[in-house]
């Protein structure tokens, strides 16, 4: 009778063991960390012009495109001026930094899944400072970013930038036929004396 109970317990313990596994298998499964899903956004700036001058306005437009089927929650949607920028305002966006220089606007929104959205910004341009550098000779760069971040990450999940390399003003502009006349005049006065004595010695021989 006592090896017939003690094999029974033996029997009991041996199949108790994988059934305790299986039960906590799947608990463990549920404790383990979950890899949160890939995010997958794009975003576009534009300010729509091909030309401008100091004291004119340019408008922007930042299109967000969430392609992933996860809703993101909390973004956060930053863009940077121009370096020339001597105001910016934004609907529904925050505004920072004053006066010329690098002046940004941040927005904080959901995204959700598939889903298109648009935030405008408008930046006034001033004056391209004398030692500041161009991509081409007599014009000014504008330059703006706009990046978008997820999860509170210090790295953005997508970037895209506007860079146009637009005429200076037109004052600048008249600035450059007032040199021109300045340069004329300047030959004239040189060139003047000599002139008037060619003309006498002319007339002299004709004379003669």
């Amino acid at each position: 009778m006592r090896t017939t109970a003690v094999r029974a317990l033996r029997t009991a313990a041996v199949c108790a063991l994988p059934c305790t596994a299986a039960l906590a298998a799947p608990s463990a499964a549920a404790l383990a960390p979950q890899a949160p899903p890939a995010v997958s956004v794009t975003v576009e700036v534009t300010d729509g012009a091909d030309d401008t001058e100091a004291g004119r306005r340019l408008d922007y437009r930042i299109t967000v495109h969430n392609l992933g089927a996860e809703a993101v929650h909390g973004a956060r949607i930053e863009q940077r001026m121009p370096a020339t920028t001597t105001s910016a305002t934004a609907s529904r966006g925050l505004v920072q930094g004053h006066g010329m220089g690098r002046q940004t606007v941040t927005w904080r929104s959901d995204l959700p899944a598939h889903d298109v959205q648009v935030f405008t910004a408008s930046a006034v341009l001033g004056d391209r400072p004398g030692s500041a550098p161009s991509a081409a000779p007599g014009t000014l760069r504008a330059a703006a970013t706009a990046c978008v971040y997820v999860d509170g990450n210090y790295a953005p999940a997508a970037c895209s930038g506007d860079v146009d390399d637009l005429p200076e003003s037109r004052a600048d502009a008249g600035g450059g036929h007032w040199g021109w006349w300045a340069a004329a005049v300047a030959v004239a006065a040189l060139l003047g004396p000599g002139v008037v004595r060619a003309v006498r010695r002319a007339r002299g021989v004709r004379r003669a």
